[in-house]
């Protein structure tokens, strides 16, 4: 088994042309030229509107069996009003991401700035979903040891996300994969400390998966980390 997928968060941007793709490449050839270099996607759409299942059938189709696609559980569930039927669209969710098969990795529920800690509607959330999930918190009020049991009984693990804007989830250990979000511009350095890092955790018998920002130099931040 794979013990490390690495890559950025999206893959289909025109900017990277000249870079990371050749100067003149069209965008049907993106995903395939990706994922022979980089072996894991985070996909940003998912989070607006989650596309058809024939889309993500003909994914699934251009990447090869290692390849995993981690997608960001549509905001409904986690930025709408207490009114909205959350469990009814994260039902609904794991479900339609289904249509990946065994190349489905992760999917990254994310929690905004200004939500406080609920663990009851994580757990209705998670109970719902019924797919392995990394859920990102930023408000340090989640940190604590009810939510941890709560990732735990689920199998989710808790997404650490090294960013300008927000708390650094400490590491704590809540299922058998880890999920890391590397969001600055680093140098070497500190790309060398976290790829300690990632290897400990990969050492200790956990998948990891490590996604960077859509930078230009995003790609080649991911592929040292594979080295």
């Amino acid at each position: 088994m794979t013990s490390l997928y690495a890559g950025t968060s999206g893959f289909a941007y025109p900017n990277w042309k000249g870079g990371f793709y050749p100067t003149k490449f069209a965008a049907r050839r993106m995903l395939p030229y990706y994922a022979e270099r980089l072996n894991g996607v985070e996909l940003n759409g998912t989070f607006y509107q989650l596309p058809p299942v024939t889309t993500l059938a003909s994914w699934a189709a251009q990447v090869d069996k290692d390849f995993r696609f981690c997608c960001k559980a549509s905001r409904g569930l986690t930025y709408s009003a207490a009114a909205f039927d959350k469990e009814g669209l994260a039902a609904t969710l794991g479900e339609r991401l289904g249509a990946l098969g065994d190349k489905l990795g992760p999917t990254l529920v994310q929690w905004p700035p200004g939500r406080l800690r609920d663990e009851q509607l994580l757990e209705r959330l998670l109970a719902a979903f019924s797919r392995p999930a990394a859920v990102e918190f930023r408000h340090e009020s989640w940190f604590c040891a009810p939510v941890y049991d709560c990732l735990r009984r689920h199998g989710a693990a808790l997404c650490r996300t090294d960013a300008e804007e927000w708390p650094l989830a400490p590491v704590t250990e809540t299922g058998e994969f880890a999920y890391v979000r590397l969001r600055r511009s680093y140098e070497r350095p500190a790309l060398e400390r976290w790829r300690r890092e990632l290897r400990a955790l990969a050492a200790g018998g956990s998948v990891v998966h490590v996604y960077f920002k859509h930078d230009p130099e995003g790609p080649e931040r991911a592929r040292f980390m594979l080295e």
